[in-house]
């Protein structure tokens, strides 16, 4: 099989080529599909991963403020009595 397919093979072409050549471009077309399914699994997984860590961050950066707000009210009461 040549190794310089044309990137889009349409029907005419394909017709043209031997029962060889076509079950090679079918193996790879599957190999590539392989890969590629793969690699959305691993990327789906790090999407997974950051909105888990980015929940955590948006929970800490809201206690973290909120920490302060109650330290504060704290303090106020404390300097209230005289």
């Amino acid at each position: 099989m040549e190794k310089n397919l044309p990137l889009k093979l349409d029907t005419e072409i394909l017709k043209q080529l031997a029962t060889e050549q076509l079950v090679e471009i079918i193996i790879k077309q599957g190999n590539s599909i392989e890969k590629l399914t793969n690699r959305v699994v691993e990327l789906e997984k790090e999407i997974e991963k950051l909105k888990v860590s980015t929940d955590l961050d948006s929970i800490r950066l809201w206690k973290a403020p909120l920490g302060d707000i109650l330290k504060k009210t704290e303090n106020k009461q404390q300097e209230k009595p005289e």
